[in-house]
């Protein structure tokens, strides 16, 4: 997707997603010599990499540490926001 950019707007609309996308490949690999894709980051609200991961697996068990590690990142307003809106 990086080689057209152009692509990007027409999935995220037809798959009703909303979240920011930064078509990086380029960037990724000139920057951070990292060359496997997909690639999985968790950044804070600093822009500081809390995880970083290579790879995808369709397994439940990826599912759960993946989610396990968003908690762990999540900022505690985050936390309280999610505890509050389940009442």
């Amino acid at each position: 997707m990086d080689d057209n950019p152009g692509l990007v707007e027409p999935f995220m609309k037809e798959h009703k997603l909303t979240f920011p996308v930064l078509p990086a490949y380029s960037y990724v690999q000139d920057t951070l010599h990292i060359y496997g894709i997909p690639q999985n980051w968790i950044v804070n609200s600093k822009g500081v990499v809390r995880l970083k991961g290579i790879g995808y697996d369709s397994s439940e068990k990826f599912e759960e540490g993946m989610t396990e590690a968003v908690e762990k990142y999540k900022p505690e307003g985050g936390a309280v926001a999610a505890q509050s809106s389940s009442q």
